[in-house]
């Protein structure tokens, strides 16, 4: 089943929980706030997508919105189950949007000082071509300030790529009221939240920030236990700040653009600069980066090429201008 297939059956089972409960709600208010939410699935139904590529992803987000307004619109008894099925869709569609999410998320790029495998070539030959811009080895930031600051000034969004990352930055302005909280409790910047979010969850709010492990239970995968403290299942508020501040990101005071590049590259790994490669977990999707990424554990392609937007384009989405 394609992915579009998954979104469409997904939203057909939404749609008949929708129907029943529109029958037996005593509630007006809730009747015409259902009815609204199912003529909107209809003409989602009927919408073409804006964004070539993206068509499951935009529509598993409509739908998740349209959800979220059902949900809001319970007003009263009885639910007969109402609001336990709902939470079933909510729990299959983030599972659906991680699932999306995982089909071009970047893996973890080695330690700059770790020898990764290369798959075609060797790592010498690897270094050369494919590289839109030329980075450092070092990984010292006030070895990298300069350079931050003027790969951020020469970054172009690719033409056919525009699309792409206009969807994800009006996804980060919409979630904005999620991140607010968590970047409040840090001492952080909201955007800086949001594209970690985007980059490691696929904006679901159903799961651990710190690996993408549901919610419901502490973090099985590397780092295992989290949060160690509280029971789940835990808020997606919880877990954020949990992983942020295990990343020591609390303790940061320069949240100028330069540091928050780093970070962000910090986050996935130095293994692209070990090679003078602009790593694609930031400029993907720009005129900075061509190809050449880590496929999975250790193993680099020289030859494969990101299909995850970078996470500066979406910083730059997400703040009001270049600082």
């Amino acid at each position: 089943m394609s992915a579009r297939d998954a979104v469409r059956r997904q939203a057909e089972a939404v749609r008949r929980t929708l129907a029943r409960r529109l029958e037996s709600t005593p509630d007006p208010n809730e009747r015409a706030a259902l009815g609204r939410v199912l003529a909107g699935l209809e003409r989602d139904a009927l919408r073409r997508p804006r964004t070539a590529g993206l068509e499951a992803e935009e529509a598993l987000a409509g739908l998740t919105r349209r959800l979220e307004q059902a949900v809001r619109a319970a007003r009263q008894g009885p639910f007969d189950g109402h609001l336990a099925a709902l939470e079933r869709h909510y729990e299959k569609l983030s599972r659906l949007a991680q699932t999306l999410h995982e089909r071009h998320a970047l893996p973890p790029a080695p330690a700059a000082g770790r020898r990764a495998r290369t798959g075609r070539r060797s790592a010498r030959a690897a270094r050369a071509p494919g590289a839109a811009a030329a980075v450092a080895t070092v990984t010292d930031y006030e070895s990298l300030k300069a350079e931050y600051r003027r790969l951020w000034e020469r970054c172009e969004v690719r033409p056919e790529r525009a699309g792409h990352v206009a969807y994800y930055g009006k996804r980060l302005r919409e979630h904005r009221t999620a991140y607010e909280p968590v970047a409040a409790a840090l001492g952080i910047p909201w955007q800086f939240v949001g594209v970690v979010h985007a980059m490691e969850c696929g904006f679901s709010f159903a799961c651990h920030l710190h690996n993408g492990d549901p919610l419901r239970e502490r973090t099985v995968r590397v780092p295992k236990g989290r949060p160690v403290t509280g029971s789940p299942p835990f808020t997606w508020q919880e877990s954020a700040v949990d992983a942020l501040r295990l990343q020591k990101l609390h303790r940061v005071e320069d949240w100028t653009v330069p540091r928050m590049l780093y970070l962000l590259e910090r986050y996935n790994g130095f293994g692209y600069r070990r090679r003078g490669l602009p790593t694609p977990y930031l400029w993907s999707f720009s005129n900075l980066y061509e190809k050449g990424k880590f496929v999975r554990d250790g193993a680099f392609d020289p030859e494969a090429v990101s299909q995850q937007c970078g996470a500066a384009l979406m910083l730059r989405e997400a703040l009001d201008e270049r600082t």
